[in-house]
């Protein structure tokens, strides 16, 4: 019997570690990450920000590179040559390299509407989705002849934002 994890299953181990070792002496050690705010209340990069649940239409070009750059996992796990973004309730993920294709889509909703993509193979892959409450997102972005990226995001029905938007290393 193979009692091996899944790369799914240790994505979403990592980026719990990743995000929830935020010790708050007021919560007992649960936090939102409050005290970790920027003064103005600001979210540092990296973290989960607000997010709308009102939908709202994509965002342009000036938007995204005012974006809030996201990445619950660390630094040595996130993929090379890959960004993410969020801006209201929408996650862009960009990644160069020789990209083959994206696959194991699944939470995205419907294309044109929840969701947008644009492959170039060999060049780049882009992923805009909307993020949206009680919904989990996944999928492979695979290159050839380098490690590709896994992109995993948790929104429980009871959060008030998204407990995990990840995007890791994946060679597979």
């Amino acid at each position: 019997m193979n009692h091996r994890p899944t790369p799914w299953t240790l994505l979403a181990l990592l980026a719990l570690g990743a995000c929830c070792h935020r010790p708050s002496e007021v919560t007992g050690g649960l936090s939102d990450g409050a005290e970790n705010r920027a003064a103005g209340g600001a979210t540092p990069a990296g973290q989960i920000p607000e997010i709308p649940v009102t939908p709202s239409a994509p965002p342009s070009v000036a938007e995204w590179q005012g974006g809030h750059p996201v990445n619950t996992v660390g630094a040595n796990a996130a993929p090379a040559d890959c960004t993410m973004k969020i801006v209201r309730e929408w996650l862009k993920v960009n990644c160069g390299g020789k990209i083959r294709e994206v696959t194991a889509m699944e939470g995205f909703g419907r294309k044109g509407a929840d969701y947008f993509d644009a492959i170039a193979p060999g060049k780049s892959a882009d992923l805009v989705v909307r993020l949206r409450k009680g919904t989990a997102i996944k999928a492979r972005i695979v290159r050839d002849g380098s490690p590709g990226a896994s992109l995993f995001v948790n929104w429980p029905g009871n959060a008030a934002r998204p407990s995990i938007v990840a995007l890791q290393t994946y060679s597979g």
